[in-house]
């Protein structure tokens, strides 16, 4: 049995209502977790830090500019600290919800769905709404149109300047879908091991060049800001929380996983992820404001001489880096997408009816690219709202909801804390959505 079909069982069974009661301690759900082609536990880290490191981290300097020496350097590690926490709110609360309905897995909108059947009577019609939300928002792979659109202007940007030929960013990026089509047929996760793996390294490169240029010249702490303004925090904030959001591959490579106990667990595969980026992230970030200061760049190649070819080398890894993660980023929607819909097909069509799906999903996104562009911009707006929402919001609600009433602790501490982790959430919604219409409205003055 694949892990389509179980999770296509699993979720007939909820909206069933056919769920067993036994005590939770006679049922582990990861012993009873069939996976037809599992991934170990080194490729699932793998695929985590990919999911979490792309060339946003070469914007870390300029992060670190907006949170200062100190705050930015600390509140990267407690942010990174703060989504460990989410993962785990939502993943144990999966665990949770398993062993009591006895089923091996969920996926991340089964979850929500779970958690508000099992919560106050009151809130149990938002389960299903809200199921319906997650699965349609991670269908809508914004990711991929926007990578199509990096790689497209980069080799536009690269390609052009150092030939005669003069053309259309359009072409470049439907030049960039041809590789992205044997890509993005790759259907096991399992499979898309070295693609993570070979995007990681080609970013790790772009790091070590950065940090060459860095080194190249005296670093120095003269007029370098060791706190923040409120309005420079709103940007450190939302720039640096994200870079470590990797919420759509959550539950698809923890679901997965050979050895799924080692993807929270003690270190477990999260939390080593997230101390590695943290460290990684201030470290560049610091040193790279250290070097330009205030007039460190939103990506820091920006600051590199541009008639050196070490420094056109960046970009070009930048993009084909890109293009190997759009397997990882693609799997998500096609996951939730043949889940719909498998039942619907005749067995000996499968392979076809996959390979078609992807293909023309793939079409349809490239096509989005090359008639808008600037879709970064507008789809910024998009991820400014709802990311909060996925990464921060639904895991606390999903824990809020299942330990009602009573499973708080003393004092009701865990209410508490939710509540302030929800209201920052708030915060970055607000300030996100802010800046991404002043990015709109900056665009077309």
């Amino acid at each position: 049995m694949t892990s389509t079909e179980t999770l296509a069982q699993v979720s007939t069974a909820c909206a069933d209502g056919q769920i067993g009661t036994a005590p939770e301690e006679d049922y582990d759900p990861y012993k009873h977790r069939i996976v037809d082609k599992p991934t170990s536990t080194i490729g699932t880290f793998i695929h985590v830090m990919k999911g979490a490191m792309g060339v946003g981290i070469l914007s870390m300097p300029y992060a670190i500019r907006n949170g200062g020496l100190i705050i930015g350097v600390i509140g990267t590690f407690l942010l990174g600290l703060l989504y460990s926490h989410c993962v785990h709110l939502l993943v144990g609360t999966a665990y949770k919800i398993c062993k009591r309905d006895r089923v091996p897995m969920l996926t991340y909108a089964q979850t929500v769905d779970r958690a508000f059947a099992l919560g106050p009577v009151r809130t149990r019609p938002l389960g299903k709404i809200l199921k319906t939300f997650t699965d349609y928002y991670l269908m809508i792979t914004f990711g991929p149109m926007i990578y199509m659109v990096f790689i497209g202007t980069t080799l536009h940007d690269v390609i052009n300047s150092r030939t005669d030929l003069d053309w259309d960013v359009r072409i470049y990026i439907l030049l960039a879908a041809i590789p992205a089509i044997g890509i993005t047929q790759v259907r096991e996760i399992k499979y898309l091991v070295p693609f993570s793996a070979i995007a990681t390294t080609l970013i790790i490169i772009n790091v070590i060049i950065s940090l060459y240029y860095i080194f190249r010249e005296p670093l120095s702490i003269d007029n370098r800001d060791l706190f923040p303004t409120f309005s420079s925090l709103t940007k450190f904030l939302g720039a640096a929380y994200f870079a470590f959001d990797a919420t759509s591959l959550i539950f698809p490579v923890a679901n997965q996983m050979k050895s799924p106990q080692h993807y929270l667990g003690c270190p477990g595969i999260v939390n080593i992820n997230n101390i590695c980026l943290a460290f990684l992230y201030s470290f560049l970030g610091l040193m790279g404001y250290l070097r330009y200061g205030d007039a460190i760049q939103g990506s820091i190649t920006l600051n590199f001489p541009t008639e050196e070819n070490l420094a056109l080398i960046i970009q070009v890894l930048s993009a084909v880096a890109i293009l190997f993660s759009i397997g990882i980023f693609f799997y998500v929607p096609q996951e939730i997408i043949w889940r719909k819909l498998h039942r619907r097909v005749q067995p000996q069509w499968h392979t076809i009816v996959q390979s078609l799906i992807r293909f023309f999903y793939l079409a349809a996104i490239v096509g989005i690219a090359c008639g808008i562009p600037d879709i970064g911009t507008f789809v910024g707006i998009i991820g400014a709202i709802f990311n909060p929402i996925l990464a921060l919001w639904f895991p606390i609600i999903v824990d809020t909801v299942y330990r009602w009433p009573s499973e708080f602790g003393w004092m009701k501490w865990r209410l508490v804390k939710n509540f302030l982790m929800g209201v920052f959430g708030l915060y970055l919604l607000i300030t996100g959505a802010i800046s991404s219409v002043e990015d709109i409205i900056d665009l077309y003055k």
